[in-house]
């Protein structure tokens, strides 16, 4: 009996070796079919990025790239023309008209400011010299219907030598504020 048991003893260790044995068997090929499919992922991927970045494949796909860019602006310019046809009903907010109107004459330079973006004020335009330099600048701001509205404008002009920036004078005019710098000769 006591053989016996000993036998059921071996019999169990040996099958325990057995169950260990399959296990790590079990265990390997996992992790080989873990790795073995990362190792595959790693070199598809490595091989497309490869690809995607190479200069043949740049260069076949540049022309499709530059054609859809140049769509594009296409499109937005037409969409822009289109929709800024008619600047006149934003109030002129988008027009390039200059706020000074400059007339030489024989005798003098004028210079034209028009004051309706200032809301008519003069005070709101000032003049500097310096040497043969006259710079004339203006700003405003306003408060309408919860809407703030700051208009700056700033123009620079370089007269001759025999200008007269001394002598200069102003006056307003209606809606126009008039500057005068008389020439001698």
């Amino acid at each position: 009996m006591e053989e016996y048991r000993m036998n059921d003893h071996r019999d169990e260790h040996r099958m325990g070796e057995c169950h260990k044995k399959r296990m790590w068997k079990y265990f390997g090929v996992i992790l080989a079919t873990f790795m073995g499919s990362f190792l595959a992922f790693y070199f598809v991927a490595n091989c497309t990025v490869d690809y995607l970045m190479s200069h043949t494949y740049m260069m076949k796909k540049w022309h499709k790239m530059e054609r859809a860019g140049l769509n594009d602006f296409d499109k937005t310019d037409k969409m822009l023309s289109k929709d800024f046809k008619d600047m006149s009903k934003f109030g002129g907010m988008f027009q390039h008209k200059s706020a000074i109107d400059f007339l030489k004459t024989p005798d003098s330079y004028k210079f034209v400011v028009d004051l309706t973006p200032f809301q008519g004020n003069s005070d709101s335009v000032n003049i500097e010299t310096k040497g043969n330099e006259l710079e004339i600048s203006a700003e405003s701001s306003t408060n309408k219907h919860n809407s703030d509205t700051y208009t700056k404008m700033s123009q620079t002009y370089i007269l001759s030598p025999n200008a007269k920036l001394e002598k200069l004078s102003k006056k307003k005019v209606n809606n126009k504020y008039i500057i005068t710098v008389p020439i001698e000769d």
